[in-house]
């Protein structure tokens, strides 16, 4: 893990805490490859658990921020897992039409290379669960299992 890959994921935190509509969600969508790949192991019941691609993963953003509002995304303790950066998240947001709160406190993996996000897995239970999940050797594809977790 480089610190340039550190300082890259504060950044996405600072564009994704200043989210108020498409062309900010397009910005954060372009912090990722076009190609990126993404896991989202909390995912909405109407969304798929794996992503292909930029847009899809914006189509995601665009989901949550439609049932959700008032977002806010902090990183901490970030933690190398080569080739993975782990980091501490909490995800804060309040419900569209119901004002209830919204708090998750959760861990998510990126795979930063040439300046963008090109893997991500949002929503591990905590830090010690990514890192036992990554740490495992894993191919990508073996990542990406939706099942990977079960029986954990």
């Amino acid at each position: 893990m480089s610190q340039d890959d550190i300082e890259f994921l504060r950044r996405v935190a600072v564009v994704g805490n200043k989210i108020d509509g498409r062309a900010d969600l397009e910005a954060l969508a372009g912090l990722f490859h076009r190609d990126a790949e993404a896991r989202d192991l909390q995912h909405a019941p109407d969304s798929p658990e794996v992503l292909r691609g930029r847009s899809a993963i914006l189509a995601m953003w665009e989901r949550w921020m439609d049932a959700m509002g008032d977002w806010t995304y902090d990183m901490s303790r970030f933690v190398d897992a080569d080739p993975w950066v782990v980091c501490a998240a909490h995800w804060r947001a309040t419900g569209k039409g119901s004002d209830l709160p919204v708090d998750w406190h959760v861990a998510d993996a990126y795979q930063v290379e040439d300046g963008q996000i090109v893997r991500a897995i949002f929503g591990y239970p905590d830090v010690e669960a990514a890192l036992q999940d990554l740490k495992r050797g894993a191919t990508l594809s073996e990542v990406l299992k939706p099942d990977r977790l079960k029986g954990s």
